[in-house]
This record gives C-alpha cells, sequence and structure tokens, in this order.
C-alpha cells in the first residue's frame, strides 16, 4: 500500500469510540509532541477523576496520520459497547461493583468538600510562583553558551519540565473544568439554558484575555513545538483593553429554594475559570516554549539547513546527533516536515469508530449521577455542540476575516473584523483584542473563544461547522448570538 492510499485511511486507533481534538489540534503533531501528549494526558486525567469520583478510569489518546483522538477509558466491562446497558444492570453495577464504590465515595466527598476551592486558592497563593520561578530559572541559561553534552542534558531537562507541567495541568481540570459542568448540569436541571446561565461567569476571569506581556520564550501561537513564542514575533504590546461585561443573576431565574445552591454553584465556577487559563500558560505554553528553544539550538548546533527543521526530530534523536549519530538528517527531517503539511491538510473526521455509549445517568447513585453529568456537560461544551451557540446578547455586523492562522491573522486584521476561524486559543488574545466578533467552526460554551467573548463583551457564535466555507475575507456579516446565527448582511 503507498501513502496515498494510506491516507485516505482512517482507522480507529483502538476498541471504542474517539473524538478529534480539532479545536486544539488542527494539524498533525510533530513526534516530539506526540509523546508529550500520550505520556502526559492519560495519567493526568486518570490523577482527577480517581480524586473526584467521575465515572472513567482516564482517557486513552491515539494518532491518526499524527491527528489527536482521544476515548475515555471506563471502570468496567469492554471499551466498545455496541448498545446501552440496562438501568438494572446499571444500577446493579453501580453498588456492588468496587470500583463503582470507590467512585461514588470519592463524589460524595468531592460535592461535600468542593475541594476546586482549595487548589485554586493554593495555585494563587504559591503553586502559580513555584512554576513562574522554574521557568524563568531555564529561562535564564544561555543554551548558546552550552557545549554539546551540556545542551543534550538541557534537552532532557526541559523535556523533563515539560512533561511535568503537562501532567499537572491535565490534574487541574478536575479543579478548572468540573465546577463548570456542575453548574451547567444544575442550570439545565432547572430548565436553565446552558448559554444563559454561562452569562453568569462574565468578567471572572481577566486572566483570560491575556492582557499580560507573555515571557518571551512563552508559546503564543498555538500548542506544539512548530507554534512560535513571543519573542518570535513581531507582536506589540498587550495592553488593558476597559471591558464593559455584567454577569447574570442566577438568582432571578429561580425559586428562592434554590437561591443558595446557586449561590455556591456560581461562585465555584467563576473561582475555577481563572485557574484554567492562567495554569495553562505557566503548566503548558512556557515550558513548551522553552524546549522549541533548546530544539532551535540544536538544529543551529548541527547545521541543519533551517533550525526549524529541530522540532520535526524527537528529543531523544537530536541527544543523539548531539553525541555524533548521522541521522535523522537534515533532508530526513524536510522530509518530515513535507509529509506532516500533507497530513495536515487531510479532511480528518472528528469522529472514528462507534458512538460514545453513556451509562444511563438516573441509574447512578446522586453523587455519581452528579459529577458525571458535570463532566459529559464540559465535554459536550468544550468541543463542538449539536448545534451553533451564541455568546453575547447583541447583534453585531461588520466585515468577516476568515483565516486559521493567528500570526497570519495578525497582519490582515482591522479593528471590528469579524474573525471566523476553526477554533482560537490563548494564542489568538492579540489578535481578538480588536475583533467586532468571532465565530468559530468548533468549540462550545466552555471553550477558549467562549471565555473570550465574555470577558470582553464581543458577540460570539460557537460551533458553526461551515462558517469557514460559507463566507470569505471581506464580506459583510451579521453575528446573532441569541439565534447563533452567521448570516450574510
Amino acid at each position: 500500500m503507498n501513502i496515498r492510499d494510506d491516507l485516505a485511511r482512517f482507522d480507529p486507533p483502538g476498541p471504542g469510540g474517539w473524538k478529534r481534538l480539532a479545536d486544539h489540534f488542527p494539524d498533525s503533531l510533530t513526534p516530539e509532541y506526540q509523546l508529550l501528549y500520550a505520556h502526559t494526558a492519560p495519567a493526568g486525567m486518570a490523577t482527577y477523576m480517581a480524586r473526584y469520583g467521575v465515572l472513567a478510569r482516564s482517557i486513552d489518546v491515539g494518532f491518526v496520520h499524527g491527528h489527536l483522538y482521544i476515548t475515555p477509558v471506563p471502570l468496567a466491562g469492554p471499551r466498545q459497547i455496541t448498545r446501552t446497558p440496562p438501568n438494572a444492570a446499571v444500577w446493579l453495577l453501580a453498588r456492588l461493583h468496587p470500583e463503582f464504590r470507590r467512585r461514588n465515595r470519592a463524589a460524595r466527598r468531592t460535592l461535600a468538600e468542593r475541594p476546586w476551592r482549595a487548589v485554586t486558592e493554593a495555585w494563587f497563593s504559591t503553586e502559580r510562583r513555584d512554576w513562574e520561578r522554574r521557568n524563568e530559572e531555564i529561562e535564564s541559561i544561555d543554551v548558546a553558551r552550552l557545549d554539546n553534552p551540556e545542551l543534550s542534558q538541557h534537552l532532557c531537562v526541559c523535556r523533563t519540565h515539560a512533561r511535568a507541567g503537562y501532567r499537572r495541568h491535565f490534574e487541574l481540570h478536575g479543579d478548572d473544568l468540573l465546577p463548570i459542568g456542575l453548574l451547567i448540569a444544575r442550570c439545565v436541571e432547572w430548565g436553565i439554558e446552558p448559554a444563559t446561565a454561562m452569562r453568569a461567569l462574565n468578567g471572572a476571569s481577566p486572566q483570560s484575555t491575556g492582557t499580560i506581556t507573555p515571557p518571551d520564550w512563552q508559546l503564543v501561537t498555538g500548542y506544539d513545538l512548530t507554534s512560535l513564542t513571543w519573542c518570535e514575533l513581531d507582536a506589540r504590546p498587550v495592553v488593558e483593553r476597559p471591558r464593559d461585561v455584567s454577569a447574570l443573576h442566577l438568582q432571578s431565574l429561580l425559586d428562592a429554594a434554590d437561591h443558595d445552591e446557586a449561590e455556591q454553584l456560581v461562585a465555584d465556577a467563576r473561582a475555577a475559570v481563572p485557574l484554567r487559563d492562567d495554569n495553562g500558560a505557566l503548566t503548558g505554553a512556557w515550558p513548551m516554549g522553552l524546549l522549541r528553544r533548546a530544539m532551535l539550538e540544536a538544529g543551529r548546533r548541527l547545521a541543519f539547513i533551517d533550525a526549524n527543521l529541530a522540532v520535526e526530530a524527537t528529543v531523544d534523536e537530536l541527544m543523539q546527533r548531539l553525541a555524533g549519530a548521522v541521522s535523522p538528517s537534515s533532508t530526513d527531517l524536510a522530509e518530515r516536515r513535507s509529509e506532516r503539511a500533507i497530513r495536515s491538510a487531510l479532511d480528518a473526521p472528528l469522529t472514528l469508530g462507534p458512538e460514545f455509549s453513556i451509562p444511563p445517568l438516573r441509574a447512578l447513585p446522586r453523587a455519581l449521577a452528579r459529577i458525571g453529568a458535570a463532566q459529559l456537560a464540559t465535554a459536550d461544551h468544550m468541543l463542538a455542540a449539536s448545534a451553533p451557540v451564541g455568546v453575547g446578547t447583541k447583534n453585531y455586523v461588520g466585515r468577516a476575516l476568515v483565516v486559521d492562522d493567528p500570526s497570519v491573522a495578525r497582519d490582515l486584521m482591522a479593528a471590528g473584523d469579524v474573525v471566523i476561524t476553526t477554533f482560537t486559543s490563548p494564542s489568538w488574545n492579540v489578535i481578538l483584542f480588536d475583533a467586532g466578533a468571532i465565530v468559530t467552526t468548533s468549540g462550545g460554551l466552555v471553550s477558549h473563544a467562549a471565555v473570550f467573548a465574555r470577558e470582553l463583551g464581543i458577540p460570539a457564535v460557537l460551533g458553526d461547522p461551515t462558517a469557514t466555507t460559507r463566507f470569505t475575507t471581506g464580506d459583510t456579516v451579521c453575528v446573532d448570538p441569541i439565534a447563533g446565527t452567521v448570516t450574510a448582511a
């Protein structure tokens, strides 16, 4: 089978149903990033799922032509379940199976103790500074002055640091996402639409707008090692933009008997939002930028025809080259880059294999069911929803800017443009400050674009799958966040 035939196939990387993380990773990933993600995501997610009583053991990670897919690992039974088990079977399993019983006890403790409040307080009081200090220590090293053995050791240090950061980032998902899921799930029970409920979080996270100028070697245009750092961009300073946002008083939609519960849920969710983007910069983007710096220095030291080819290698390969090995050569790595570009351009499916089989929550004990509903809510509203969703209360009409690369968007952006793209990440913050509205083809109410739109009062429509093909740059469009529509104006 030649490579062209192989590229036409997107087979599931294992049993069960798989979802592609297209909102974070639209392209085929570099080899080292694949290793890092597979090394850290399952372990980090398993830690918080066990601690908080989530109805899954962890997630499994797979790559198809370099595109990242994930699937939940069930607590018991096979991964590939073709039909939802009967309520009675789930009821018995949840009360007799030792792991289900342990998870239910953990779920009860979680709901009673709300441990994310203590974790958030510890992050902003001490842990944040610890990560900042370690990043500063590594960034202070002048990599150009290291000899080859020292640079090889530095590469190893950077990789270890990046892996520790990513694992911690995934562990913190229990603290920075579950409280938001609990709010969404309970509001659905109260008959409040998730888009309405999320308005209670307006103004909760100035950190999410990225108004602090990033460190020199923090990644700012994406997540993979191909992304650019702040010092590699011809970037303008980040400035505070006046924000005109007001949070919805959720109690105004509820009976008095539910006011105290709503107040607690909103307070927990508002504490969770800033933790997510703040820790992502310090445990993910900055350590990865430092690893990129070390890899680029190796590329220069090894006289690659383009130092950037170094990120197409693994750290182990670069260490071997620094020790005298002759492969992979510049030509080998250039071929890898060309092949990865071909794979990035593939129309990678959003799902592979059968649909996820979700156990009936009503058959579970109450605590386990509530945590399960929260987990499902965050997953559903992180990725694309079943229909486009809006953020904001006012329509906006403006010129469309259809673009996927934030570094390209920076040069094309005019104040007031409607940015139409596949997804946004913190790498888009500098561009989105000038946007009149945001439209994405993926993502939902918990995505970066939603948080950013809420923080700056920018109308947004998220999860419109054909927006980038219906419009071209220069079109005049109307963004209606209430209806969740984007139309020609």
